[in-house]
Protein backbone atom coordinates (compact mmCIF):
# COMPACT_ATOMS: atom_id res chain seq x y z
CA UNK A 1 0.00 0.00 0.00
CA UNK A 2 1.30 3.33 -1.01
CA UNK A 3 0.15 6.29 0.78
CA UNK A 4 1.50 9.83 0.39
CA UNK A 5 -1.63 12.37 0.75
CA UNK A 6 1.15 15.46 0.54
CA UNK A 7 2.42 14.23 -2.83
CA UNK A 8 -1.30 13.85 -3.58
CA UNK A 9 -2.67 17.30 -2.78
CA UNK A 10 0.12 18.91 -4.26
CA UNK A 11 -0.75 17.18 -7.39
CA UNK A 12 -4.47 17.58 -7.05
CA UNK A 13 -5.36 14.23 -7.71
CA UNK A 14 -4.88 14.35 -11.33
CA UNK A 15 -5.26 10.27 -11.73
CA UNK A 16 -8.21 10.40 -10.24
CA UNK A 17 -9.42 12.96 -12.50
CA UNK A 18 -8.43 10.80 -15.31
CA UNK A 19 -9.92 7.61 -14.17
CA UNK A 20 -11.02 5.79 -11.21
CA UNK A 21 -9.02 3.42 -9.44
CA UNK A 22 -9.46 -0.26 -9.96
CA UNK A 23 -10.79 -3.38 -7.36
CA UNK A 24 -9.71 -7.02 -6.21
CA UNK A 25 -12.49 -8.72 -5.05
CA UNK A 26 -10.87 -8.97 -1.61
CA UNK A 27 -11.79 -4.93 -1.53
CA UNK A 28 -15.82 -6.05 -0.91
CA UNK A 29 -14.81 -9.18 1.45
CA UNK A 30 -13.22 -12.43 2.78
CA UNK A 31 -16.02 -14.67 1.77
CA UNK A 32 -18.01 -15.10 -1.69
CA UNK A 33 -20.98 -14.40 0.84
CA UNK A 34 -19.73 -11.22 1.94
CA UNK A 35 -18.56 -9.87 -1.85
CA UNK A 36 -21.88 -10.76 -3.06
CA UNK A 37 -23.24 -8.44 -0.31
CA UNK A 38 -21.05 -5.93 -0.36
CA UNK A 39 -21.04 -5.53 -4.19
CA UNK A 40 -25.11 -5.68 -4.17
CA UNK A 41 -24.85 -2.67 -1.97
CA UNK A 42 -21.93 -0.89 -4.21
CA UNK A 43 -24.18 -1.30 -6.96
CA UNK A 44 -27.24 -0.24 -5.96
CA UNK A 45 -25.66 2.76 -4.49
CA UNK A 46 -24.82 3.78 -8.35
CA UNK A 47 -21.44 4.63 -7.38
CA UNK A 48 -19.92 1.62 -8.00
CA UNK A 49 -19.99 -0.09 -11.89
CA UNK A 50 -18.54 -3.10 -13.64
CA UNK A 51 -15.71 -2.24 -16.60
CA UNK A 52 -13.78 -4.25 -18.84
CA UNK A 53 -10.76 -5.08 -20.38
CA UNK A 54 -12.09 -7.48 -23.02
CA UNK A 55 -15.62 -9.04 -22.71
CA UNK A 56 -14.64 -12.38 -24.96
CA UNK A 57 -12.15 -13.02 -22.81
CA UNK A 58 -14.32 -12.54 -19.30
CA UNK A 59 -11.89 -9.80 -18.29
CA UNK A 60 -14.30 -8.08 -15.92
CA UNK A 61 -13.40 -5.87 -12.94
CA UNK A 62 -15.25 -3.24 -10.64
CA UNK A 63 -14.11 0.14 -10.28
CA UNK A 64 -15.44 3.42 -8.83
CA UNK A 65 -18.54 5.08 -11.36
CA UNK A 66 -16.90 8.14 -13.16
CA UNK A 67 -18.79 11.40 -12.18
CA UNK A 68 -21.81 12.09 -14.14
CA UNK A 69 -22.13 8.43 -15.02
CA UNK A 70 -23.40 7.39 -11.72
CA UNK A 71 -26.06 4.54 -11.38
CA UNK A 72 -24.95 2.68 -14.10
CA UNK A 73 -23.75 -1.19 -13.67
CA UNK A 74 -22.04 -1.72 -16.32
CA UNK A 75 -20.40 1.37 -17.91
CA UNK A 76 -16.89 1.45 -19.98
CA UNK A 77 -16.04 4.84 -20.34
CA UNK A 78 -12.37 5.46 -21.38
CA UNK A 79 -11.44 8.43 -18.70
CA UNK A 80 -12.77 10.25 -16.69
CA UNK A 81 -12.96 12.03 -13.06
CA UNK A 82 -13.92 9.36 -10.03
CA UNK A 83 -17.19 10.12 -8.26
CA UNK A 84 -15.55 9.44 -4.74
CA UNK A 85 -12.82 12.65 -5.55
CA UNK A 86 -13.88 15.96 -3.65
CA UNK A 87 -11.86 19.27 -3.59
CA UNK A 88 -10.36 17.75 -0.49
CA UNK A 89 -9.55 14.83 -2.19
CA UNK A 90 -10.85 10.79 -2.15
CA UNK A 91 -13.90 10.79 0.06
CA UNK A 92 -13.41 7.10 1.01
CA UNK A 93 -11.55 5.78 3.92
CA UNK A 94 -8.15 4.41 3.50
CA UNK A 95 -9.38 1.14 3.74
CA UNK A 96 -12.50 1.45 1.31
CA UNK A 97 -10.13 2.59 -1.19
CA UNK A 98 -9.89 0.44 -4.29
CA UNK A 99 -6.59 -2.01 -4.40
CA UNK A 100 -5.34 -0.10 -7.61
CA UNK A 101 -5.49 3.16 -5.82
CA UNK A 102 -3.93 1.87 -2.76
CA UNK A 103 -1.03 0.12 -5.02
CA UNK A 104 -0.59 3.51 -7.19
CA UNK A 105 2.47 4.39 -5.61
CA UNK A 106 2.55 8.57 -5.45
CA UNK A 107 5.54 10.10 -7.32
CA UNK A 108 6.41 13.80 -7.53
CA UNK A 109 6.01 15.42 -10.66
CA UNK A 110 3.60 13.08 -11.71
CA UNK A 111 4.86 10.00 -12.03
CA UNK A 112 3.15 7.84 -9.95
CA UNK A 113 3.84 3.97 -10.70
CA UNK A 114 0.91 1.92 -10.42
CA UNK A 115 1.23 -1.56 -9.13
CA UNK A 116 -1.58 -3.05 -10.04
CA UNK A 117 -2.40 -3.21 -13.57
CA UNK A 118 -6.61 -3.49 -15.04
CA UNK A 119 -5.95 -6.80 -16.72
CA UNK A 120 -4.17 -7.95 -13.66
CA UNK A 121 -7.28 -6.70 -11.53
CA UNK A 122 -9.99 -8.52 -14.11
CA UNK A 123 -8.05 -12.05 -13.70
CA UNK A 124 -8.40 -11.68 -9.61
CA UNK A 125 -12.04 -11.31 -10.81
CA UNK A 126 -12.50 -14.10 -13.23
CA UNK A 127 -13.01 -16.82 -10.20
CA UNK A 128 -15.62 -14.29 -9.13
CA UNK A 129 -17.59 -13.77 -12.50
CA UNK A 130 -20.81 -15.68 -11.14
CA UNK A 131 -21.02 -13.91 -7.90
CA UNK A 132 -19.93 -10.54 -9.83
CA UNK A 133 -23.08 -10.88 -12.54
CA UNK A 134 -25.87 -12.04 -9.70
CA UNK A 135 -25.13 -9.23 -7.57
CA UNK A 136 -25.26 -6.95 -10.67
CA UNK A 137 -29.17 -8.73 -11.09
CA UNK A 138 -29.96 -8.61 -7.52
CA UNK A 139 -28.91 -4.60 -7.75
CA UNK A 140 -31.35 -3.92 -10.93
CA UNK A 141 -33.87 -5.77 -9.23
CA UNK A 142 -36.95 -3.51 -9.15
CA UNK A 143 -39.24 -3.94 -5.86
CA UNK A 144 -43.06 -3.06 -6.38
CA UNK A 145 -46.00 -4.38 -6.07
CA UNK A 146 -49.15 -5.07 -8.53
Amino acid sequence: MYINELICKNCGGKCCKYYPGHTLPKDFGNSKDEIFNNLVLAFKSGKWVIDWVDKSKNLYFVRPAIKGKEGYVFEHSLSGECTFLSDKGCTLPIEKRPSGCLYLEPKENETCIPHLSKINSSKQWQIFLDILFDAAIEAEKIDFEL
